[in-house]
């Protein structure tokens, strides 16, 4: 796909846009806490840090990379080794911009550092998004996909995020990385995919009733999902869950046992047995793990 700085040079049609997942995860301006400034954090989706003072290096899949005071860094997602220095402070943004079949907006190329004075776009929507979800979402490191919010509350949030994707969007274009369109997904799985991501996490998920509504046997949709994604369609609807209990363990006030309701488990003693295998915690032991 061709590219040059500002929009897409390739025009698809809008019904493939609307599939792109976009949406803002976290975002935190400020001192790099004690605990933050070094050791290995997993980081799935994409992230840019701002550095507005001090130092950071960083080591992801093969990628030995550094960036100091007044430089962006766009690394790849993955487990990331970081140390940064003492006096360290940054703009990060984590957000998600992914297809359902699986590709990231963007991929190939990260790891780039970009001068902040070269790219004055990029903090200028970073800026405004900052300083409404502190607003809004006081508590640092919020997961805001945890986090409850008025229709209201969402539609600003959205507004503001789609300013900053299109300046990153941009920036990166500017760099030489070029955007992945989404891939070839069988539109009986595309379907399905919409249909899994938009499930009540509270409510009890039917392989069957999925197959159903697809007009596919269950053992037909688990190929499908398997062929695209290593999984069945109950380990991606588990994926989900997943998300959302670190989520919620790691960046929201609610209790263990409001977090067990809202994805659905009847008693703490299951949930805390599903934990275990999808954590490698106990919820209470993953939340002081996590927040320590």
């Amino acid at each position: 796909m061709p590219h040059a700085s500002g929009p897409f040079l390739e025009q698809i049609p809008l019904a493939e846009w609307a599939h792109l997942h976009a949406h803002l995860i976290w975002i935190y301006d400020g001192p790099v806490s004690a605990f933050g400034r070094t050791g290995q954090r997993e980081a799935p989706h994409l992230t840019a840090w701002l550095l507005r003072a001090g130092e950071v290096e960083l080591k992801v899949r093969n990628l030995h990379l550094t960036a100091c005071a007044g430089e962006w860094l766009f690394p790849p997602a993955g487990k990331v080794w970081r140390r940064f220095s003492e006096d360290a402070r940054i703009l990060s943004v984590r957000y998600r911009a992914s297809w359902p079949s699986g590709e990231e907006l963007f991929s190939d190329g990260l790891g780039v550092s970009l001068r902040a004075k070269e790219y004055p776009e990029l903090e200028r929507a970073a800026r405004p998004l900052a300083q409404f979800v502190k607003k809004q979402f006081p508590k640092p490191d919020t997961h805001l996909l945890a986090a409850p919010a008025t229709l209201e509350t969402h539609l600003r949030l959205q507004k503001l995020f789609a300013a900053w994707l299109d300046a990153s969007v941009s920036a990166l274009g500017r760099a030489g990385l070029v955007p992945a369109r989404m891939g070839h997904i069988d539109a009986r799985l595309l379907r399905a995919v919409q249909l899994v991501e938009r499930h009540n996490l509270a409510t009890l998920f039917a392989e069957r009733a999925l197959a159903d509504e697809i007009g596919l046997s269950v053992s037909q949709l688990n190929r499908l999902f398997l062929h695209q994604f290593g999984v069945s369609s109950h380990g991606y609807y588990d994926r989900r869950r997943r998300e959302y209990a670190i989520a919620a363990l790691r960046g929201s006030s609610r209790t263990v046992k409001e977090v067990a309701y809202e994805l659905g488990f009847s008693s703490l003693p299951h949930f805390s047995a599903w934990a275990k295998r999808r954590l490698g915690h106990a919820p209470r032991a993953y939340r002081s793990k996590a927040t320590s």
